[in-house]
């Protein structure tokens, strides 16, 4: 294939007129399929990709400011088939990567983004740090709806969302979870 070894140069000519996204997505599948790269007379082999790999292959599709929903959910899939740990900041910019579009990103976390934000929360057996840390990934991940719910102009949904957060969680929404909402309502204006 045309990935198996290359130089250091190849790998920027792959790289070359490339938007950041599709940058950051070769990058990625450089990382996935373990791709040699030659730096001088060395061969390298490039670490796996973990959460936060991901958190920032996603964070540069949500930052293109286009609503790219099913290129998230593909990559949700693909990290969760390659065994990545769902982390809340990982969820948190696969959902912004929604645009205004709050009912696909709801959809999306029943779908399977909230499931997995909630199983890679603290158990009570945890040690303690984790256990203080309790609900962070599960808020981290909300706030990315909070966030959609600002693009859209949904204060309606934001609302109902909050409640949801201490029903269904147990999780107190905070500041951040407001200026999440503030945020995507100031890309949106």
């Amino acid at each position: 294939a045309a990935f198996d070894n290359f130089t250091t140069d190849n790998f920027i000519s792959l790289l070359h007129r490339k938007t950041f996204t599709e940058a950051s997505i070769v990058i990625l599948e450089t990382m996935r399929n373990g791709t040699s790269i030659q730096l001088g007379t060395k061969l390298m082999q490039p670490p796996k990709p973990n959460s936060q790999t991901y958190c920032l292959v996603a964070t540069t599709i949500a930052n293109s400011l286009k609503q790219n929903s099913e290129l998230a959910l593909q990559l949700f899939q693909e990290a969760m088939d390659q065994g990545v740990t769902a982390d809340g900041r990982f969820l948190n910019a696969l959902l912004r990567c929604f645009g205004d579009d709050i009912n696909g990103a709801l959809a999306a976390w029943k779908g399977g983004i909230g499931a997995a934000a909630a199983k890679f929360e603290p158990k009570p057996n945890d040690n303690k740090q984790q256990i203080i840390n309790r609900g962070a990934n599960l808020l981290a991940a909300y706030n990315g709806l909070m966030h959609v719910c600002g693009r859209a102009i949904r204060p309606d949904v934001a609302l109902r969302l909050a409640y949801a957060m201490q029903k269904t969680a147990g999780i107190e929404p905070t500041e951040t979870t407001l200026n999440c909402y503030f945020a995507g309502k100031r890309l949106a204006l």
